[in-house]
């Protein structure tokens, strides 16, 4: 049996106790009742305690430990401005790869020495564990007559679990348009890289911006807090992204320097700079537009929680200073 001592389940009134008592946070703004329904029935005490990281704590006195002007409200705002930011983020990254796939498409098009059924083989005769994600997929209804027509599925026992798997055992007519409409975001930037080398062509993006742009995008899908923590920390930025940033009017050399390295702001950064050089034209407009509003509108209703949070005000005037740059340039 386990030593390990199972801590007690807490309701929403409990947790608002220690929030109140060892945490230091106040409920002048959202009282105590409605913070706790909201806990209940809209959002979980980890996600939305998360936020605090962004808030400095006492370092010593009585209240040694316990958090600087935090107010449950704070919190609550922090989760729906992040919640607001990963919904639109999901759209610019679906543009991305969206595009991504369409660039692939028109270099085989208009390249007559590029064999699109010999890259794919090519490919996946180097890269065995997409054979394998591919068969996984082959019961979904999005994608089970695209696998099924160009693939050959064998359903064999796998001889650890003893439960029945489909593998492919041929895959040699693949078209290069069925095969990117099989793999996920990270297989994409894996196949852009190889085709690129493959056949000698300059990529419109490097490898290392796409995963940065990748990690924001997962992040978001999975619905992780992307914000709970705007710190500094040990991210580098590619000199691609400091060339640019370094560019834009009222960001000095030692704010981008600190900046670049909280990882939710390089990422972002990165982002828009992809977005600009990999989206079409319109697209790209209206993406930059729906997120700009998002920071100019919504992100500032209740602007008056953080006028005390130097790190929250610092970081959102560094981010809406970049987006500005990549609006501006593209605006209709």
């Amino acid at each position: 049996m386990s030593n390990i001592e199972t801590k007690p389940v807490l309701t929403s009134s409990q947790l608002i106790q220690k929030m109140k008592e060892e945490k230091g946070i106040t409920f002048c703004i959202v009282s105590e009742k409605q913070a706790e329904k909201y806990l209940f029935n809209v959002n979980n005490f980890l996600r939305t305690a998360s936020y605090r990281k962004n808030y400095q704590k006492y370092q010593k006195g009585s209240n040694e430990g316990k958090y600087i002007n935090l107010d449950f409200a704070y919190l609550k705002e922090l989760s729906t401005i992040d919640m607001h930011f990963r919904m639109e983020i999901i759209h610019l990254c679906i543009d991305i790869e969206h595009d991504l796939k369409v660039k692939i498409l028109q270099e085989v098009e208009t390249n007559s020495k590029i064999d699109g059924y010999s890259v794919i083989n090519d490919f996946l005769a180097s890269n065995k564990k997409n054979l394998k994600k591919i068969a996984a997929n082959c019961s979904s209804p999005f994608t089970c007559d695209l696998i099924r027509k160009y693939f050959t599925i064998e359903e064999q026992i796998d001889s650890i679990t003893n439960k029945k798997v489909n593998n492919i055992s041929k895959y040699d007519d693949c078209p290069i348009w069925v095969f990117l409409e099989l793999i996920t975001f990270g297989d994409l930037i894996y196949f852009y890289k190889f085709f690129c080398e493959q056949n000698e062509i300059k990529p419109v993006i490097s490898n290392s911006l796409l995963h940065l742009v990748k990690n924001l995008r997962n992040g978001c899908a999975h619905n992780n807090c992307i914000l709970a923590n705007l710190s500094s920390s040990t991210s580098k930025a590619p000199q691609e992204i400091s060339r640019v940033v370094s560019d834009i009017e009222g960001i000095s050399k030692s704010q981008m320097q600190k900046k670049l390295t909280c990882r939710p702001v390089l990422e972002f950064a990165t982002l828009l700079f992809v977005y600009d050089k990999l989206v079409s034209e319109k697209v790209k407009q209206k993406g930059f537009e729906k997120l700009y509003k998002l920071f100019t509108s919504r992100m500032l209703h209740n602007k008056e929680y953080f006028k005390d949070n130097d790190l929250i005000k610092s970081t959102y005037n560094f981010a809406v200073k970049i987006l500005s740059f990549f609006y501006e340039k593209n605006k209709i």
